[in-house]
């Protein structure tokens, strides 16, 4: 999960967790096989490859398309709901994703990745205590579910109840110990809960990945900023994002610093 300032509109922990992180695009089976629910014909399935595709380059416009058309000829579609679901609201038309996601729900109401998907599209409006709601059911499906641990994690930093989302970031490292996004979560929760120094060593270990250094270097900017290293952090976010933009983001830290030194709770400031 990663931070930004309050000129970037959502956060990039949500966008993170529904696009990069915890967001399967790849359709598998689930626990209570809801995806065998009307298939359909051959000519819908091949629509939602096609739509799945699209959804996976981040043409939602066009995914959302062809997910209504295979919804269309095949209403017990769970795939196609699910993925109608996903492209709507990457493009923010959260209502629809929820209606597109009530009617897979309906059609299969174990379905993990609907259920988690619920979550993330509550994250995505800021809703965390209803994002874990729907973490907490498919976890009482499927325990070991990795983009539901995430995705609760996520729900409880952003409360500000650092202590519980550690505990579910161990749980589910135990399981999956070299998951990059619940390394880099568990990393930036023991900053927001004052453990700065803990938390930067474990995002120093992160950064030896040159493939994901971009997140964990926005978490330590944060981190340094929080600690008052405003330098270290303008550095570390240098290369990364555009002068003016670091002078914004780095403004906003310095408002969220002085309710971190008060001891008060940020997580809903980090995350918004």
């Amino acid at each position: 999960m990663s931070c930004r300032g309050p000129a970037e509109g959502t956060s990039t922990v949500i966008r993170n967790a529904l696009l990069t992180v915890t967001l399967c695009l790849a359709v598998g089976g689930c626990a209570d096989g809801g995806f065998s629910i009307g298939a359909g014909s051959s000519s819908t399935r091949n629509t939602e490859k096609v739509a799945d595709a699209a959804l996976g380059v981040g043409d939602y416009t066009e995914a959302a398309r062809l997910y209504e058309r295979a919804v269309a000829t095949s209403p017990r579609s769970v795939e196609a709901w699910l993925g109608l679901g996903r492209a709507y609201g990457a493009t923010g038309q959260f209502i629809r994703a929820q209606n597109a996601l009530a009617a897979a729900q309906k059609l299969a109401p174990r379905n993990t990745e609907v259920l988690v998907e619920l979550g993330h599209l509550q994250l995505s409006q800021m809703h965390p205590r209803d994002a874990l709601a729907y973490y907490d059911k498919a976890l009482a499906v499927d325990g070991r579910n990795k983009a539901a641990l995430t995705g609760k994690g996520v729900a409880l930093d952003y409360l500000s109840r650092h202590g519980e989302a550690q505990q579910v970031y161990q749980q589910a490292l135990a399981l999956y110990p070299t998951d990059f996004p619940l390394l880099s979560d568990d990393a930036l929760s023991h900053v927001l809960s004052g453990n700065i120094g803990e938390g930067i060593r474990l995002m120093e270990q992160l950064l030896r990945d040159p493939t994901k250094g971009r997140t964990v270097r926005a978490n330590m900017a944060l981190a340094y900023a929080l600690d008052g290293r405003e330098a270290d952090a303008r550095a570390m976010m240098s290369g990364d994002v555009a002068p003016d933009e670091i002078n914004r983001t780095l403004a906003y830290y310095r408002q969220i610093r002085k309710d971190y030194l008060a001891g008060k709770p940020i997580g809903y400031l980090v995350f918004r």
